[in-house]
């Protein structure tokens, strides 16, 4: 395929708008890297691959896709021996995980109203591991917040209860304090703060004398200077002590999930990568629906003719020393998918075209008027194309071709500046280019 010929068609506009219908960076990703293929076994799959999620959703089947990443990069990491992932890094990890078990239950039982077949969806899904026992080991351990829920262990639920009975003995001892000091004005505000870690009262920088303990810091105005009492020194040590317990304790907790994590990376990558792709074909089947697609014909590439036998796929018409294959193209109710999308917010319609190239026709000359539609008409037939290549339905009632090698266009004023060429001379180069490849 020609790179420079499916930008003068506009295919990356396409993938953009294809890009448009994904809800997760994984499948925005996998639609942005679509590519024409020749690849007969592969585009036809695609093709079945969209047609089996198209009527799953036809009898009102949903998934999710929102909010998965690529955490590709963190499955690595979990492989290396002492590593920790972040605990929002490992929510984003278990949640793939758990929509990767969810699809697999859901391609394992299909709606029994699907009357699409189911095999080509069955097959890609059956990358996906068994992850229940896996999952079993997460659960409700990690909070939406991000941080560890109490059950991540019961030394973690034990450290927190401590700190909290701790923070409670400490406000006790202040709350007494604070009432002595409020008599003599000594206080900016009747509150008890925290700085570092650390609880402290708001003592009138006037009065610090009458507080014996520790500054820890002052106001910007610095008429309030924040003191810790020498009363409560040591059971804020202790508090100290405590939230240190609790940070090695989550450390420890967070290699376990780690290494949990790095000893099923291998499976967890191929649920990633279904995943991936099946949100490129929910993309494909959304983008069909809105387009009213069909999935293309593709025609068998023609075999070496047996000797002595027939052949039912070889023009009788030479090319050069070569008798090239009969090939048929057939385009009936063809619309340009981004003319249509333009045409759809001014409340207009696309005037479809159809194109038939059956037996020895070669080529096709169209003439006519001025925006009488021939640059949109054969820019039609070259992003339907490629759309079909890539696995992509295409907008049109009926749509048959051959597996083309190329698709060479040269269309509108390019002009090549490296090559110091003028308007006309690029045009010309990239004719003869054309026709010699053709």
């Amino acid at each position: 395929m020609q790179h420079t010929s499916a930008r003068v068609l506009e295919f990356d506009a396409l993938r953009d708008l294809l890009a448009g219908y994904a809800s997760s960076e994984l499948g925005r990703s996998k639609a942005s890297a679509l590519a024409p293929s020749r690849d007969l076994a592969w585009i036809v799959n695609q093709q079945q691959l969209t047609a089996e999620i198209r009527e799953f959703r036809r009898v009102g089947g949903h998934f999710e896709f929102s909010g998965l990443a690529d955490i590709s990069e963190l499955l690595e990491k979990s492989r290396i021996s002492g590593a920790a992932l972040e605990t929002m890094e490992i929510r984003d990890v278990i949640l793939l995980v758990d929509r990767a078990a969810e699809w697999r239950e859901i391609a394992l039982k299909p709606p029994q109203a699907m009357k699409q077949d189911w095999t080509a969806v069955r097959h890609l899904s059956g990358g996906i591991a068994d992850f229940t026992e896996f999952l079993r080991g997460f659960r409700n351990k990690i909070l939406p917040d991000g941080t560890l829920d109490d059950k991540a262990s019961p030394a973690l639920a034990g450290i927190r209860r401590e700190i909290e009975k701790q923070r409670r003995a400490i406000q006790q001892s202040l709350q007494g304090l604070l009432r002595r000091l409020s008599e003599g004005d000594a206080l900016q505000e009747d509150v008890v703060t925290i700085r570092g870690e650390r609880f402290v009262i708001p003592v009138k920088t006037e009065h610090k004398r009458r507080v014996p303990g520790v500054v820890h810091s002052a106001s910007s105005s610095g008429q309030t200077v924040f003191v810790e009492p020498l009363e409560t020194i040591e059971q804020n040590n202790e508090l100290v002590r405590l939230l240190e317990d609790e940070l090695v304790e989550i450390h420890r907790i967070l290699l376990q999930m780690t290494s949990r994590i790095g000893e099923r990376s291998h499976e967890i990558i191929q649920a990633l990568d279904v995943l991936s792709e099946l949100e490129l074909q929910f993309a494909k089947a959304r983008f069909a629906e809105d387009y009213n697609c069909v999935a293309p014909i593709i025609a068998e590439p023609a075999q070496p003719e047996t000797e002595g036998a027939p052949s039912l796929s070889r023009s009788s018409r030479p090319h050069g020393d070569v008798d090239l294959p009969a090939a048929t193209l057939i385009l009936r109710d063809a619309r340009h998918p981004l003319l249509e999308r333009n045409l759809k917010s001014k409340a207009a319609t696309v005037v479809p075209v159809t194109i038939e190239f059956e037996g020895d026709q070669r080529e096709l000359i169209i003439t006519g008027p001025n925006t009488g539609g021939k640059t949109v008409g054969l820019k039609s037939v070259g992003l339907l194309a490629l759309m079909a290549q890539a696995g992509i339905p295409v907008p049109a009632t009926r749509m048959e071709m051959p597996i083309f090698d190329s698709v060479l266009a040269d269309i509108g004023d390019y002009q090549s500046i490296e090559q110091n060429l003028s308007t006309f001379s690029a045009h010309v180069t990239n004719i003869d280019f054309i026709s010699r490849t053709a």
